[in-house]
């Protein structure tokens, strides 16, 4: 079978996918409100269609997570193999913070809307400042987020800047936040198309970056740190820590040692 046939199979199998888990998520809504229902079949939406396109994904975890902990998850984001990905690897259940578009997409964003998932409007500061309070409260109440802190996917692969509302909420709620670092997912799916290509990808979970007692004074230091973490974790495959390349990596790493605040 060649692989544009087998790409366009899998999307198919997408499709499906999505359409079964939508209806079923929908459906879930008589007797879950919580949204709990809808986390659960969005790892088994997720798995169904990784399993289909022959997409194998591989986790590995630098540090440990307290179950009974919420945190803060930061992605990098080159695909939506990123979600699937995602949803198979983390160890909690996660509701993902997106922008407001994607509620309003038939099925996937009312699906998306059933599991109580936060959506932020990037045109308006004043609700987007309040669907990150809402975000804070349904932390601080013990649900973990995932954010893709780059706002959006990446069209080349490589690390864009992050936007700043996702450690604003991380403060403010004093969750850690646990940096997640993807590889492999921009050549399972390119941004901008619908073909699902049998590329393997790799989930790294790091080490939790606490934020308990930060400020926002800290906003920028804190920035630094997870953005430099991801990084050094896109930079080392095999997670073993190695030289930092001159470049953008060791501008940032330098940055942030040299402009945190020190503990006292």
């Amino acid at each position: 079978m060649s692989p544009v046939f087998r790409a366009l199979l899998s999307s198919l199998v997408l499709v499906l996918a999505t359409v079964v888990g939508a209806i079923a998520s929908l459906i879930s809504r008589l007797f879950d409100s919580s949204g709990e229902t809808v986390i659960k079949l969005a790892r088994i939406w997720s798995q169904a269609i990784l399993t289909g396109a022959g997409i194998k994904v591989s986790t590995m975890t630098r540090g440990t997570l307290d179950p009974g902990r919420p945190y803060v998850f930061m992605a990098n984001h080159v695909s939506a193999v990123d979600i699937f990905a995602l949803y198979v690897s983390l160890p909690v259940r996660v509701r993902m913070i997106a922008k407001k578009q994607l509620g309003a997409i038939p099925l996937f964003g009312w699906a998306m809307r059933a599991g109580r998932f936060i959506f932020i409007d990037r045109q308006n500061p004043v609700a987007a400042r309040r669907s990150i309070d809402e975000a804070a409260r349904r932390i601080r109440g013990g649900h973990s987020v995932l954010i893709f802190p780059e706002g959006t996917r990446s069209a080349d692969g490589k690390l864009a800047p992050f936007k700043k509302g996702g450690f604003h909420l991380a403060i403010s709620s004093g969750a850690s936040i646990v940096p997640v670092a993807i590889r492999g997912a921009h050549e399972a799916m390119r941004k901008g198309s619908m073909l699902l290509y049998a590329h393997p990808v790799s989930v790294e979970i790091g080490e939790p970056i606490p934020t308990a007692n930060l400020t926002n004074a800290d906003r920028e230091a804190l920035h630094r740190k997870v953005r430099s973490t991801i990084y050094e974790m896109l930079e080392e495959p095999d997670g073993k820590p190695e030289q930092q390349p001159a470049g953008e990596g060791a501008a940032i790493a330098a940055a942030t040692v040299s402009k945190e605040p020190e503990p006292g």
